[in-house]
């Protein structure tokens, strides 16, 4: 089951996302999730906390040149990370250079990983972090991505990404990716104030049921754990039990939908 997000708020989603997964089985034991960073930022690579950074991603999407070694394999650039049963795929600073350079064959290269089962012998589940611009490094991730959940601030800067990614991914699934589906639309760092619900009430207008309940709160203390302590939100405790009970939710939601479907 391959995983994407997009919008504001993206990297803690993405991490407390596949925290959730881990917090589920798959037979006997714990699910094993694998979290692709494709983010030049490489903020998500940074929580989790590899050994290395390289190999990472960017070797995946590398375009083949003559007297070049080949891309690397996906399964080849996975690590274990600091968080029990999560492993990354690391990004670098060097992974921007891929929006320049990236071929059509580097675009596919997770969709192709997809669907050859590449890495099921190692992770049940896949998260791919989306950088915030919609390039080919979006591309690549929502052609391997199955699921989308798109993250957005209850702002009007919040609610124009995320109709943008909207409509990338309808495109994305209309030309390449057929099986991609928007798995629901997150609202993050939510503020109750009256800006915030009115733009909410508009979300809920544009969305319908696809905006996923409840929104997630903002609370200062979850920059400092995930930021700071590189620690998920349960884990870290100060209050934000609460915060990883809606990922949970919104978690269980598609793997639901996923068992149903018999795609893991």
């Amino acid at each position: 089951m391959g995983k994407g997000k997009g919008g504001a708020g993206c990297t803690t989603s993405a991490l407390e996302l596949a925290y959730a997964a881990t917090r589920r089985t798959r037979g006997d034991r714990q699910r094993r999730v694998g979290v692709i960073d494709l983010d030049p930022q490489g903020n998500a690579t940074a929580v989790l906390e590899p050994d290395s950074r390289t190999p990472g991603i960017k070797d995946v999407l590398a375009p083949r040149s003559e007297g070049q070694p080949p891309p690397l394999a996906l399964r080849d650039a996975l690590k274990p990370t600091a968080w029990e049963n999560v492993w990354v795929a690391p990004a670098d600073r060097f992974l921007a250079n891929r929006e320049a350079d990236m071929t059509a064959e580097g675009i596919a290269a997770l969709r192709s990983a997809r669907i050859s089962g590449e890495i099921d012998d190692l992770v049940d589940d896949v998260v791919v972090d989306l950088p915030r611009d919609i390039g080919r490094l979006s591309a690549a991730g929502l052609l391997g991505a199955e699921w989308l959940f798109i993250t957005a601030r209850s702002t009007i800067w919040g609610a124009q990404g995320a109709e943008e990614m909207r409509y990338t991914a309808t495109r994305i699934a209309r030309k390449g990716n057929p099986e991609l589906k928007i798995a629901g639309y997150i609202v993050a760092a939510h503020e109750n104030t009256a800006d915030a619900e009115r733009v909410l009430g508009n979300l809920r207008e544009t969305f319908g049921l696809d905006l996923l309940a409840p929104p997630v709160p903002r609370r200062a203390r979850v920059p400092e754990a995930i930021e700071s302590y590189h620690t998920p939100c349960r884990e870290f405790g100060a209050g934000l039990k609460g915060i990883s009970d809606i990922y949970q939710k919104f978690y269980d939601l598609v793997l639901e939908k996923s068992l149903k479907s018999g795609d893991v």
